[in-house]
Parts: structure tokens; C-alpha cells; sequence
């Protein structure tokens, strides 16, 4: 267990990487990230984002913005504000979904934005979500997301668990691994903690802190609240080398420690 805390996304997850290469196993169980300002970037972030999308697009692995886009579609918000996401967004994955094999590509995003209820009635959590800290921005701790199967039935309470048993129980590998989303107010800023059941440090964490960057951006710049934290919990993180057809070795992992080094020396140097 340990906790790695810093300014920024990509400072925080080279920290991270940093610490699970000088693990024996490469490997640890309750790995927490805690990131003051995840939306913010300086030079050096954004050379440690280009530099980190080009290794893993260079080794066979998607790229940083895919991985972010699969937890908060940031281009349909950019171009159709709240309605691009919760109508044009969901129904463009529809048509996708229609023609693919696997249903549960780009599921994260879609489970936070349709499921059905009780009466099987269709409903967007995230709407609801927004919609209740705008009515209640004086609660801090009532706003909750779970990212159920799209569409199923909804357990009861407010919560809504992304394992979804029917389905995700028999499979050792390939399930959800983003578990729950909490929604904290404080002092008038937006805060937000993620859980992971399992984290692959390489080829999805930097992507998933843009993610979440992302949606905590949406939800701080809809509600005329300031940007808060992220801190996210990885129960299980390992520093991967690649999972098909996306493969690397330590060294090429050393290799961009290196560089992506270089880039905040540069920036102290220059400040």
C-alpha cells in the first residue's frame, strides 16, 4: 500500500510508475493516487503526454485519448455541450454497438449514461447526478456513480455496483476494472475519488487520469463549481509490459522514465 500525491496527472503517474518498477514484483495491492490539479498541464506535462502516447501508439497499444474518451466523451462536450453528451454521445455508441461483436467496447462512458430502472425505464445517471448537485450544492457527500451494465436492472440504494454478476462472474480477466465513482463537494469545488479492482500502470492509468480529469471538468464547469482533486484507488496495480497486440519491454519502460524526466529538469531548470 502507498500513497503518491503531486500537482498534476502526469507527475502523479510517472511517481506511480516510478515506485511499482522498483518493486521486486512490479506489482502492489491498494496503490492511491492523489492529484491536486488533474486538469491543469504545464510544458512538461504535455511533453510527458506526448511522449507516453507516442510509446504505447508505437508499441501497438491505443492511444492515451481513446483510453480517456472510453470514461468521459470530451469531443462531444466540446462540440455539443450537455446534449452531446447525453444524447448525441449515447446514440452514436448505439449505431456502433449495432454493427460489433463486442457490445462492451466504450462501456464505461455508456454505463454512466444509460441504464434502466425498476420499471425498466430508461435513465442517465449522470445526468441525475449533475441535476442533484446543482439542486443541493450545500450536501458534500450525497452524489454517488456506480457504472452498472448499461441498461439492466438497478440494485437497491442509491448506488449502482459496475459488477454486474449475470455476466462479469465467471470471467477471470476482462471485466470492468473502474469499480465506483464517489462525487465529493467542498468549499464550492467538485471533488472526485475513483476505485479500480485491477490497473495495468502502463497502457491505461495516464489515460484514465485524463479521463477522469475530464469528467470532473464537466461536472465542476456544468455547475459553476471550482475544480477539486482526484484521488483514485487502485485495490490492485501492476506495471504492465502490454497485453496483445501491444507489447514492451522494463527496459523500453526505463527508457521513458528517462525522458519523461528530462522534461520536468528542463522545466525547473527554466523556472
Amino acid at each position: 500500500m502507498e500513497l503518491i500525491r503531486g500537482k498534476s496527472g502526469p507527475q502523479v503517474w510517472l511517481d506511480a510508475i516510478r515506485y511499482l518498477r522498483g518493486n521486486p514484483s512490479h506489482q502492489d495491492f491498494d496503490l492511491i493516487l492523489h492529484i491536486a490539479d488533474p486538469v491543469a498541464l504545464s510544458a512538461a506535462d504535455r511533453a510527458v503526454v506526448n511522449r507516453t502516447d507516442a510509446f504505447l501508439k508505437g508499441h501497438g497499444a491505443g492511444s492515451l485519448n481513446t483510453v480517456a474518451e472510453t470514461i468521459f466523451p470530451l469531443q462531444d462536450y466540446l462540440r455539443g455541450k450537455r446534449d452531446g453528451v447525453f444524447e448525441i454521445y449515447p446514440d452514436r455508441m448505439g449505431r456502433i454497438h449495432a454493427v460489433r461483436s463486442d457490445k462492451r467496447w466504450g462501456c464505461y462512458a455508456m454505463r454512466i449514461l444509460r441504464q434502466k430502472d425498476r420499471d425498466g425505464k430508461i435513465y442517465n445517471p449522470l445526468k441525475e447526478l449533475l441535476e442533484k448537485l446543482e439542486r443541493m450544492p450545500q450536501y458534500k457527500a450525497s452524489f454517488e456513480l456506480g457504472l452498472g451494465y448499461p441498461q439492466e436492472e438497478e440494485p437497491a440504494g442509491d448506488d449502482i455496483a459496475i459488477y454486474e454478476g449475470a455476466i462479469d462472474r465467471k470471467r477471470p480477466y476482462g471485466g470492468p476494472c473502474l469499480s465506483h465513482l464517489s462525487v465529493k463537494v467542498d468549499d464550492g469545488k467538485v471533488r472526485l475519488n475513483a476505485t479500480y479492482r485491477s490497473h495495468y500502470y502502463m497502457q491505461r492509468t495516464l489515460g484514465n487520469i485524463m479521463g477522469l480529469g475530464r469528467l470532473l471538468y464537466f461536472l465542476a464547469h456544468e455547475t459553476g463549481m471550482g475544480i477539486g482533486p482526484l484521488t483514485i484507488n487502485s485495490t490492485y496495480a501492476r506495471l504492465d509490459t502490454g497485453f496483445a497486440p501491444a507489447n514492451w519491454k522494463l527496459a523500453d519502460v526505463d527508457e521513458l522514465l528517462a525522458a519523461c524526466a528530462t522534461e520536468y529538469e528542463r522545466e525547473m531548470i527554466a523556472a
